[in-house]
C-alpha cells in the first residue's frame, strides 16, 4: 500500500514504509493495491482472450501480423486499467471516506461514515489467489450501482480497515444522535464540534497496518462473535438438485437422453439443450454464490460469509431487517429441510446477476427446522405462528393453498403464511410496515373474501394476509395502522 503526498511540506512527506500512518487530513491520499488493475481487468481480459482464440479458430489463423495485434489489444487493455489504478487515489478525513478517479473525467466521491450501513469484504477468484480483497461500503439512502469502493487492498489490511472504518462510523452516528438532542444552540454546536474532534483523534486508525497485521491500540477492543449456522456442502448440493430449478435441469437431461436413445433426432435434442444449460448454469451460480455459508452474531449485527470462487462478506445490522421468511418446498419437507431468507433495507445491487439481485438473502441456503428455529429466535422475540386459518369460502376460490392459507399477529409482529407447492411463512415487524393495503379481485368479490398487504421498505417481501373474510379484512385494516404506529414510536 502506498500513499501521495498532496504538498511537499514537513507534515504532509510520506512517511516509512511499514510505519503506521494516521488517517485525517494532515496524512496525505492513499492508493491500492499495484495489482488491482490485474483483479480489475480480469474478467474483461478473460472475455476478451475468448473471443480471440474464437476469431482465431475460426478463421484459422496461425501466427503473424494478426497475432500481433491480438497481443496488442491486451495490452492495451491492461494499460487502461493500470492508468485508472494510477489516478485513483483515497482518504479518510473529518468523518468522510473520499474516492477520487478518473484521467479526463475526474470523478470526485465523498461517503460520510455517519451514514454507512455496512461495510462487506469481497473477493473474487482471481483476488483469492493474489490474496487481495474489496471493501464495500453501503451508505444508507445509496446507489448501490455507486457505492463506496476500494478495490483492491490485500485481504489482512482490508480487514483491518473495516474494523477502523466501523469504529469511526459508530463514533460518527453517536456524535451525530448528541448533537440533535442538544439542540441547534450555538455554544452547544461548539461543544459538540470538539467532541466530535477529541472522539476522532481518540478513534483514528493507523494506515498502514502494523507489521503484524493487527489494529492498533487506538482501534476497538474486538469482542468475540458467537456462529449461529453453517451450511452442510452436501445438504446444499442435495437442496439445489431438488429445487424446481434443478427439477427443470434432471428432466431436460432426462428427455435428452430418452430422444437421443430412442430417436437419434439431432434437431429434436437442440431444442433441449438451451432449457438445460440455463437451469445448470442457475443452479451453478446458486450453488457458488451459497457455498460455505456461515452467519455469526457480533456487536455490529450479523456477519455473513458466502462464496466458492467468489467469497463476499457482509454485516447486517439489525435495523436493516424489513422481513423473515420461511421457504419449505414439497420435496424439500419430507427431508425436513427450509431456507431461511431476510429481506434487507436498501436499494439492488443493479451490477450483480440480474438473479442475484432478486433473491433474497439466505441466511439459512438449506438446513434443518431446528436450524431454523434456532435462528429465528435470534433475530425475532417470541414470534406469533401462523394460527389462524382461511375461512370455508376460501377452499373453493384457492383449492391449491388453502391448506396454508393462516396469519397471526401481536404488539410487535405480523406472520402470514402461503403458498401453493411450496409453504412460504413471512414475519414482518410491524415498525417497519412502509403501507398497508386492502385489496378484493373480482373473484373474491364473489366468495366475500379480500386480502391484505404490509408493504415494508425492502420491496421484495410482502406479508399477505389472503383470501380473509370481508368482514375481517376491514377489522385487519382498521386496526394494523394504530399498532403499527405504536410499534414505531415504541422503538425510536
Amino acid at each position: 500500500m502506498t500513499s501521495e503526498s498532496p504538498a511537499s511540506s514537513p507534515e504532509h512527506r510520506q512517511p516509512p514504509p511499514g510505519a503506521p500512518v494516521a488517517l485525517s487530513a494532515q496524512t496525505g491520499w492513499h492508493r491500492l493495491h499495484p495489482l488491482s488493475p490485474v483483479v480489475s481487468a480480469g474478467p474483461r481480459l478473460a472475455a476478451l482472450v475468448v473471443v480471440l482464440l474464437g476469431f482465431a479458430v475460426a478463421q484459422q489463423r496461425t501466427a503473424g501480423s494478426d497475432l500481433i495485434t491480438d497481443g496488442v489489444v491486451i495490452v492495451i487493455a491492461l494499460a487502461g486499467g493500470f492508468i485508472r489504478w494510477l489516478v485513483t487515489r483515497w482518504q479518510v478525513a473529518d468523518g468522510v471516506l473520499r474516492v477520487d478517479t478518473g484521467l479526463v473525467r475526474r470523478d470526485s466521491r465523498r461517503f460520510p461514515l455517519s451514514q454507512v450501513q455496512a461495510i462487506d469484504v469481497v473477493q473474487t477468484g482471481i483476488a483469492r489467489v493474489l490474496g487481495l480483497a474489496e471493501l464495500r461500503l453501503r451508505v444508507a439512502g445509496g446507489d448501490a450501482s455507486r457505492g463506496g469502493r476500494l478495490a483492491c487492498l490485500r485481504r489482512a489490511d482490508a480487514e483491518v480497515l473495516r474494523e477502523q472504518l466501523l469504529a469511526l462510523a459508530r463514533t460518527a452516528r453517536a456524535s451525530a444522535s448528541r448533537s440533535e438532542v442538544s439542540g441547534t444552540d450555538a455554544a452547544d454546536a461548539n461543544a459538540t464540534a470538539l467532541s466530535e474532534r477529541a472522539a476522532s483523534a481518540q478513534s483514528a486508525v493507523a494506515w498502514p497496518p502494523t507489521a503484524s497485521g493487527s489494529v492498533t491500540a487506538t482501534a476497538p477492543a474486538a469482542t468475540p462473535e458467537r456462529v449461529l449456522f453453517r451450511v452442510h456442502p452436501g445438504r446444499l448440493a442435495g437442496g439445489l438438485l431438488f429445487s424446481h430449478v434443478g427439477v427443470i435441469a434432471l428432466v431436460a437431461i432426462g428427455v435428452l437422453v430418452a430422444i437421443s436413445a430412442i430417436w437419434g433426432e439431432k434437431a429434436a435434442v437442440a431444442s433441449f439443450v438451451s432449457v438445460g444449460l440455463g437451469a445448470i448454469l442457475g443452479i451453478w451460480r446458486q450453488f457458488n454464490s451459497e457455498f460455505g455459508t456461515s452467519v455469526t452474531i457480533a456487536p455490529d449485527g450479523l456477519r455473513l460469509k458466502s462464496g466458492l470462487i467468489q467469497v463476499a462478506a457482509e454485516t447486517i445490522r439489525p435495523g436493516r431487517i424489513q422481513a423473515v421468511r420461511l421457504v419449505e418446498p414439497l420435496v424439500w419437507r419430507a427431508f425436513g429441510w427450509c431456507r431461511l431468507e431476510i429481506d434487507v433495507a436498501g436499494p439492488r445491487q443493479r451490477e450483480e446477476n440480474h438473479a442475484e439481485g432478486h433473491r433474497l438473502r439466505g441466511l439459512i441456503p438449506v438446513g434443518t427446522r431446528a436450524e431454523a428455529d434456532h435462528m429465528l429466535s435470534e433475530l425475532l422475540t417470541n414470534r406469533p405462528v401462523p394460527s389462524l386459518p382461511a375461512p370455508a369460502p376460501a377452499r373453493w376460490k384457492a383449492p391449491l393453498k388453502y391448506h396454508f392459507l393462516a396469519w397471526n399477529g401481536d404488539a410487535r409482529y405480523v406472520v402470514a403464511s402461503g403458498g401453493r407447492v411450496c409453504r412460504k411463512t413471512t414475519w414482518v415487524p410491524l415498525e417497519k410496515v412502509q403501507s398497508i393495503r386492502w385489496l378484493q379481485g373480482p373473484v373474491q368479490r364473489g366468495f366475500g373474501l379480500a386480502t391484505v398487504h404490509l408493504d415494508v421498505a425492502g420491496r421484495r417481501v410482502t406479508a399477505s394476509i389472503e383470501d380473509r373474510a370481508t368482514a375481517e379484512a376491514d377489522a385487519i385494516l382498521a386496526r394494523l395502522p394504530a399498532v403499527a404506529r405504536a410499534a414505531r414510536l415504541r422503538h425510536r
